[in-house]
């Protein structure tokens, strides 16, 4: 006996494509799309290069700073985590693994790099981010002036299943409020 059971469109969408693979092979090509993202966000803080630095390095830091973040683990320079993301009335979960991969201060702009990857909790998505930030040290008005540190910080973002219609314009728009609550953060 089959049983129907009424599920919302987001919910049953994941659930039900695993299942129907076998029957539409149609589908595959689906969950194979790949939407690559760039977003640029640059802040300037009234903090020191050092103190900014000091805590991006702090990985559970950066975990905190981030809006839907949570670093569950760290050990050296990797770490363990989630991020919880809602867009409109659609909320993901990834679940996933990160490094820090590079921490460069030799130059005049300091710069480090994350590599994350990640797959939701309850869907057949998967993410893979790299962000780069470099760290400029800024010259004060005057003498007596607090430092300043001009943030830039560069994602790649990469979404793997099924096709989203989410574009460079609309990302770098609803990325802006969160990436520079994240850096300001990180400048406190």
């Amino acid at each position: 006996m089959l049983v129907a059971v009424a599920t919302p469109l987001p919910l049953a969408l994941p659930l039900a494509l695993p299942l129907a693979l076998p029957f539409c092979p149609r589908l595959a090509p689906a969950l194979e799309t790949r939407l690559t993202v760039k977003l640029h966000h640059s802040e300037t803080v009234t903090a020191p290069r050092d103190q900014v630095w000091e805590a991006f390095m702090d990985l559970k830091r950066v975990g905190i700073c981030f809006p839907g973040a949570a670093v569950t683990e760290v050990d050296g320079n990797d770490f363990v985590g989630n991020v919880r993301a809602k867009i409109g009335f659609l909320g993901v979960t990834f679940k996933g693994t990160g490094t820090l991969t590079d921490a460069d201060q030799s130059a005049d702009v300091w710069h480090a790099r994350i590599a994350s990857t990640g797959s939701e909790s309850h869907g057949l998505g998967k993410a893979d981010i790299i962000i780069d930030l470099h760290l400029h040290e800024l010259p004060g008005t005057s003498a007596k002036a607090a430092p300043l540190t001009r943030m830039d910080l560069t994602t790649e973002l990469a979404v793997h299943g099924l096709p989203t219609r989410l574009g460079n314009g609309l990302a770098q728009r609803i990325s802006g409020p969160l990436v520079s609550r994240f850096l300001r953060c990180m400048a406190s």
